[in-house]
């Protein structure tokens, strides 16, 4: 199953211009659903082979806790005006399980001294089997995908990323293969339970 959105034009365009106009692809899922494998782009990043052959190289943007001033909208801006034209670079925002959060706070609990009530006792059992049981939480996640020009054009591009993020509070973090291969099967088969 192959899912495509397109550009349509608008109601306000005139006939001559919906007359030399056809869908424009926006995003499609066969270049995750047709890989052909993955590459190593000058031994510093993994990228996914497409179905029509090209390089797509990922990145995950995150937030710095350590400051205060983020502005994501402000590094989003940045690196698309940063591009060429032709260029193509889609930002992805996927809901991810987070079991950490809630195995910390397990950890805790079940690090707690032995009540020394009944009641007590009943309540801190019914507390692990309540976190045991509950759906994890999950965070969302935005994950760039590059595709890369022939000849390797943009790859200087691509690794100056996050010092272009940094100035904003955000942080780049390259995803290596297995990160691509399990972004790709999470896209595709979420269990959201």
């Amino acid at each position: 199953m192959s899912l495509k959105a397109t550009s349509r034009p608008s109601k306000m365009a005139n006939m001559s211009q919906l007359n030399n106009q056809t869908d424009a692809p926006i995003g499609e899922t066969r270049p995750y659903v047709m890989g052909k494998g993955f590459t190593r782009i000058d031994d510093s990043y993994d990228a996914l082979i497409g179905h029509n052959d090209t390089k797509r190289l990922f990145a995950e943007l995150e937030a710095n806790p350590d400051r205060p001033e983020v502005r994501p909208q402000d590094a989003y801006a940045t690196l698309l005006t940063s591009m060429q034209p032709s260029w193509t670079l889609r930002f992805l925002q996927i809901f991810w399980p987070d079991p950490l959060p809630r195995r910390s706070f397990q950890e805790e609990v079940e690090g707690w001294a032995k009540p020394n009530s009944e009641g007590l006792e009943i309540l801190r059992e019914g507390l692990l089997l309540a976190i045991e049981e509950s759906p994890l939480p999950f965070i969302r996640r935005t994950i760039i995908e590059y595709i890369l020009p022939p000849n390797n054009e943009g790859l200087a591009w691509w690794g100056s990323i996050p010092g272009m993020c940094l100035g904003y509070g955000m942080e780049v973090a390259f995803l290596n293969r297995e990160e691509i291969q399990t972004l790709a099967q999470w896209i595709f088969n979420p269990s959201l339970e």
